[in-house]
């Protein structure tokens, strides 16, 4: 017999099966009840455009400000680094100060600090003369 009913719960599992004699049909569907009436609805249906542009804008301003918050956190992060960069830096000058160096400039220094805050030692050869010998 095909006439009855099957009760499923929300995920689609079998939870009842009923056979009934002479069973045609059964409606039920709950619904809540309407928040707005007929005359809103066709207002929100009319107005419907305005509305998504209101939202759009909302949506562009937080995504706007979730850009701001990554910016600010790149410069923080850049005024950090030439923070440190011009502590060392200044570091190393001291040194070169102590030690009686000669002076170098600013940008020297700076190619003479690796990352990891080691000193690197640059030699520079200068040749002072040149002579030429034809050996026969």
């Amino acid at each position: 017999m095909e006439n009855g009913y099957h009760l499923y719960s929300f995920s689609g599992q079998l939870l009842r099966e009923e056979p009934i004699e002479q069973f045609k049909q059964f409606v039920w569907r709950p619904r809540p009840e309407r928040l707005l009436s007929k005359e809103e609805m066709k207002t929100v249906r009319k107005n419907l455009r305005e509305y998504s542009r209101a939202f759009d804008e909302a949506d562009l301003a937080k995504r706007s400000s979730a850009d701001k918050a990554v910016v600010e956190e790149r410069r923080r992060k850049l005024n950090e680094w030439l923070a440190y960069r011009e502590r060392t830096v200044e570091d190393l000058l001291d040194e070169r100060h102590e030690l009686r160096l000669p002076e170098i400039s600013d940008e020297q220094a700076a190619l003479q600090v690796s990352d990891e805050g080691q000193v690197v030692e640059e030699i520079f050869e200068e040749i002072l003369d040149e002579s030429e010998e034809i050996i026969e």
